[in-house]
């Protein structure tokens, strides 16, 4: 240890900045690597430096949002940062179509609903110790059933059919989701560009890049693929929580009813989670 003040901030800055780095690195976690667990340690016990790393974060362009054992740093980028993501840059990482627009709309009305499934009541997402798990299906069913509440809302309306343009923003993507078939065979067996479950499953698999979930087995009854939310998840939702749009999507009514114990299921009783 050294005794030069300089020389200890110098030290506490380059701490600070490897601490920040570690966000950008979101598979890593603290229980798989010492050096990490120590700076989480660090930043809970000693305010001076969580405030250094806040200060820190802000500087390059990032709001911390948390550090926790399970979820390691996590933060997010502030408005107009270098780090923000750019719509072109996630049109490339999902494979996103011409008409960026509509598709924008697509994939954000998609993510509103992962969200909601993974978490659909307030005790889930406040409780750290939750694990939400989602399916493409799952996810294509409540976007769905948005759509038809949103239907029906402008149907009852009496008024064009077309959203006003004072609508909220789930009812001006109810459209463009709703025309969309949920799968659309290619002459190679798969599912088109153009297939809802294909943009669900090309929007999780941006989240599982992201460390946001993990991607399970498939299931031995039907052969689906069960997607697992991570810690670091659930609090980038906290935050989401509190936006106009999601608020929107929970008022609508349309989660399926809940048993005791967290379990989605449909009105006919078809579990969607395990």
């Amino acid at each position: 240890m050294t005794n030069d003040p300089i020389e200890t901030v110098a030290d506490d800055a380059e701490a600070a900045g490897r601490l920040v780095g570690y966000g950008f690195r979101p598979k890593v976690r603290p229980a798989r690597d010492s050096a990490y667990a120590a700076l989480v340690k660090r930043y809970a016990e000693d305010p001076d430096f969580e405030t250094l790393v806040t200060r820190y974060a802000a500087g390059m362009g990032l709001r911390v949002i948390a550090v926790t054992t399970r979820a390691g740093m996590v933060h997010t980028a502030l408005p107009g940062s270098a780090f923000e993501t750019r719509m072109d840059q996630y049109a490339r990482q999902v494979r996103m179509r011409e008409n960026r627009e509509a598709e924008r709309i697509l994939y954000g009305i998609t993510h509103l609903a992962v969200a909601a499934l993974a978490f659909p009541r307030p005790e889930d997402l406040a409780d750290d110790g939750y694990q939400g798990k989602v399916r493409v299906s799952s996810i294509d069913r409540l976007v769905r059933s948005v759509c038809r509440v949103l239907a029906e809302r402008v149907a009852e309306s009496e008024e064009s059919q077309d959203p006003p343009a004072d609508a909220g923003e789930l009812e001006k993507a109810w459209r463009a989701y709703d025309r969309r078939p949920e799968v659309a065979p290619t002459k190679a067996g798969r599912s088109g560009a153009s297939a809802t479950r294909t943009l669900i499953s090309r929007a999780l698999a941006y989240l599982v890049d992201r460390g946001m979930f993990h991607q399970g087995r498939a299931d031995s009854e039907d052969g689906e693929n069960v997607f697992r939310a991570t810690h670091r998840y659930q609090v980038h939702v906290r935050e989401l929580a509190s936006t106009r749009a999601y608020e929107e999507l929970m008022g609508l009514g349309v989660l399926p009813p809940i048993t005791g114990t967290g379990t989605l299921r449909t009105p006919c009783s078809e579990t969607l989670y395990d």
